[in-house]
């Protein structure tokens, strides 16, 4: 046996359906001949579920329901599930799939149900020290094979014929045991003499523990020694088990490589010594304590003391006390009613052995209570993790389950209950706002998603950015470090007007001395994310007669606007063949570009030459509405544009041709996009343009207009020097967009100066580019970030046309409009649905 020591003590009382039960008996003889293997880097036979990061499961946007799926009776028979939130857990994905635990008890009855597996089970074993002299049993293996079906008892459904079926906290996972004696633990309180431990019982523990620590990254511990840790000195322990702490400390692996060891707190409370002294079990006891005493163990091991079915600690478990860094609370069983008798409600059940002298069966259950049984809650929760997580560091592992812990009300006092009470809700959720890393690491340039999305506006980009992105993932992380999978197409935001008859507010009047009046009342139209896209305009020609060319050699005509369109003061516009009330996007037959100085100021000229009529204008303002409370010429504005355009205008009365050239500048946007800071930055990105309008007139009713517009745009993207190398949106030097329309006009006299119109629009829309944008898709067991580049083509794989049919006419003092509307492929994606909008606008016209 192993030289003055006792015996190593199960710490679990253990009750059958079948009658009363022991958890094995004997004592292991010491053998000089144990060495120690050299301790050697884990080689990962807990394998990922996932091949890669991008395959986790995404947290479900229906995840109430979907716990709710979970919470069936065999999720409530073993009776601590609940309690810790288990099904949130499963709900996004947890199952313990592809991770193996180690268990170092008693041993594992594995021909039981809930280890089958196939025709196989689940239950490998590390090595056993049961001999000749000291058999391995049926009645011997019993508590070792609770222990392990609270950490991986299948989910089955199974029925079986005790009434009573349960699954473990990881039931997809697996079991790696290595089996040794253990005592039953009767008796009077006797705590461990240090003193008596020589090198061959220090080098058991240390093989048992370097053996299981090599091969899986969790281990259980439901065993130990009488002794609380507060008896002891760090001395006295170094010299009776160093080789041991050595073994636990694995200072030949990485933080985030060393194994995790999960031992139970110890059942000392109110126990007597052999002298009828209560014990003082503020603190666990040795083993689980010795991180108290070697602080560099703090970091992968973890202290479970129990609590009962009320959640409050259980009667015979030690408090947290010195421990409390690294201590947790888990369901364990107990008298929760406190009626002075254990229920089998307020037991912990799980598969067991036959008793002796009973047959041969896979269908026996046993309830329990102890911190035995809470430490393998425990060992599950960090298997659930290890699945999710599989990049991440086993510390880290540790400190999630710690940090999110529950410490609401007594669970804050960390005496007793350490960092709180075990949550696997809190534990699989971010913990804080996730991030976005741009830098190698995550111990630095992680930042809000805002600075790393790209806001666009209509459907030039948006569209082509949303489809390129959308089956992609991206990784985000929490305040923690954890990766989280969200849809890269989340970086991308769309503002798109809301259908709204917005050209119906426009208003106009030939005035005789020559200027032509444009006056528009904003209709407060807000885009889906609550920005502003109108305000009320003013347009003013001076010296305006519009389709009155050559009369006047060399005159000359001013314009000026005011969140105008500049494009209001040339061709079709000008010649009042269209008004911005056309149609509802009120700029379909201007070039697109310039909508992005839309709100701000405009002014030029146009000179008769006789032949022609030569316009030039100069125009700054932003694609969004100033605020109210902003200067016009004065304040800066986000997504501020300048340019000037040029035209040479043609008309007879039965055909006009109008040629335009110009360019516009986005000081800090491209084709109406923003760019997240950590992304790049934009400087003066400018689009170089040419189109053709004009009008043909059929006859006396009806007459075509025409649109056309190509433009090339140079992104004048840059890297961020302050967000480093990654996430780095790349683009092409130039990328082509284009636009058209069509229209019909008509006055048929139906009614009072009544007016139709028919047009055909297409939006501005890329025809060729290209970019990429590098991501982060994971993270390393060290922190460091791993970053895929995804590539994509800016030209969408659809088109958007607008169709629509307007008809205008007075009724008395007022002006009256039917439309209808379809749009096809909105954004231009042929995934988005068509529509069709009715709409009847009534409003009081100026008076002349």
């Amino acid at each position: 046996m192993l030289t003055n020591l006792p015996a190593i003590m199960a710490l679990g009382i253990i009750v059958t359906l079948y009658g009363c039960g022991g958890g094995g008996g004997g004592q292991k003889s010491a053998d000089n001949d144990i060495q120690i293997p050299p301790p050697t880097s884990n080689q990962d036979n807990s394998k990922p579920p996932w091949d890669s990061f991008a395959d986790q499961i995404q947290d479900p946007s229906n995840l109430n329901e979907s716990a709710t799926e979970f919470e069936t009776e065999e999720y409530d028979a073993m009776g601590a599930l609940a309690m810790i939130n288990a099904s949130s857990a499963y709900a996004r994905g947890a199952t313990g799939s592809g991770i193996t635990v180690g268990v170092v008890d008693s041993g594992v009855y594995e021909e039981h149900i809930e280890f089958a597996q196939g025709s196989e089970n689940k239950v490998e074993y590390a090595g056993s020290d049961y001999s000749s002299g000291n058999s391995r049993s049926d009645d011997a293996i019993a508590h070792g094979t609770l222990v392990a079906g609270i950490i991986a008892a299948n989910k089955d459904g199974y029925d079986a014929d005790s009434a009573l079926n349960m699954h473990g906290v990881a039931f997809d996972a697996s079991i790696l045991a290595y089996e040794i004696p253990l005592g039953s633990g009767s008796g009077p309180y006797d705590p461990l003499e240090v003193e008596q431990i020589n090198y061959s019982d220090d080098n058991y523990f240390a093989n048992r523990f370097t053996t299981m620590a090599d091969q899986v990254d969790i281990i259980n511990l439901s065993f130990g020694f009488s002794g609380v840790v507060t008896s002891y000195t760090a001395t006295q322990v170094e010299s009776a088990f160093g080789l041991t702490i050595d073994a636990l400390a694995q200072q030949n692996k990485s933080r985030g490589q060393r194994s995790i060891f999960v031992f139970s707190a110890g059942n000392a409370w109110n126990d007597t010594d052999d002298q009828g002294n209560t014990v003082d079990a503020d603190s666990p006891e040795l083993m689980p304590g010795l991180p108290y005493l070697f602080p560099e163990l703090k970091d992968h091991m973890l202290a479970v003391a129990a609590v009962d079915d009320e959640g409050e600690i259980a009667f015979y478990s030690n408090r947290c006390g010195v421990a409390a860094d690294y201590c947790l609370v888990a369901p364990g069983g107990g008298d929760g009613n406190g009626n002075g008798n254990v229920e089998a409600h307020e037991r912990i059940w799980g598969p067991t052995s036959p008793e002796p002298g009973n047959a041969v069966d896979a269908h026996y259950y046993a309830g329990a209570i102890g911190t035995s049984f809470a430490a393998p809650v425990v060992s599950g929760s960090l298997a659930l993790l290890k699945q999710m997580f599989p990049t991440v560091g086993n510390h880290e592992l540790v400190a999630r389950l710690l940090t999110t812990a529950n410490k609401i009300g007594i669970y804050s006092d960390s005496s007793i209950y350490g960092q709180g009470l075990l949550d696997m809700d809190a534990a699989t959720r971010p913990v804080g706002a996730l991030r976005v890393a741009s830098g190698n690491n995550l111990d630095s340039q992680l930042s809000d998603i805002g600075a790393n999305t790209i806001s666009v506006s209509g459907a030039g980009l948006g569209s082509s950015l949303v489809s390129a992105l959308q089956g992609n993932n991206m990784a985000l992380f929490d305040q923690q470090g954890f990766p989280f999978l969200r849809d890269a197409s989340q970086l991308v935001r769309q503002s798109q007007p809301l259908a709204a008859a917005s050209g119906l507010q426009h208003h106009e009047q030939q005035l005789s001395s020559g200027v032509r009046l444009q006056l528009g009342k904003s209709s407060n139209l807000v885009d889906r994310q609550g920005l502003g896209l109108q305000s009320d305009y003013l347009a003013l020609q001076f010296g305006s007669q519009p389709n009155a060319y050559g009369n006047d050699q060399n005159s000359v005509e001013r314009f000026m606007g005011i969140n105008a369109n500049p494009g209001w003061f040339f061709g079709v516009y000008a010649d009042a063949f269209v008004t911005p009330d056309h149609n509802s996007s009120d700029s379909s037959f201007a070039a697109p570009w310039l909508s992005f100085a839309r709100n701000g100021w405009s002014s030029g000229g146009a000179m008769d030459l006789g032949v022609g009529k030569f316009r030039l204008g100069i125009f700054e303002g932003s694609q969004f509405k100033h605020s109210v409370t902003g200067n016009l010429l004065t304040d800066s504005n986000e997504n501020n544009s300048h340019g000037s355009l040029l035209e040479y205008a043609l008309w007879s009365p039965a055909l006009s041709i109008n040629f335009q050239r110009g360019f516009i500048r986005e000081d800090e946007s491209f084709l109406g996009a923003n760019v997240g800071q950590n992304l790049g930055q934009l400087n003066n990105s400018g689009t170089d343009f040419f189109g053709l309008n004009g009008h043909v007139q059929f006859n006396s009713t009806w007459q075509g207009i025409f649109a056309v517009y190509l433009g090339t745009t140079k992104s004048g993207l840059t890297e961020n020097s302050l967000s480093g190398n990654r996430g780095l949106l790349n683009l092409d030097k130039s990328i082509n967009s284009n636009s058209w329309s069509l229209g019909l006009n008509s006055s048929p006299n139906w009614q009072t100066d009544d007016r139709l119109s028919i047009s055909l629009h297409q939006p501005l829309r890329v025809q060729s580019g290209q970019g990429s944008l590098q991501l982060a898709s994971g993270r390393t067991i060290d922190r460091q970030v791993t970053y895929e580049t995804i590539n994509f083509d800016l030209q969408p794989k659809g088109r958007e046309q607008q169709l629509e049919l307007l008809y205008q006419f007075k009724v008395g003092d007022f002006s009256a409009a039917t439309r209808v509307e379809y749009t096809y492929q909105p954004h231009h994606s042929p995934h988005n649905p068509s529509y069709g909008v009715i709409e009847f606008s009534l409003f009081k016209a100026f008076t002349r």
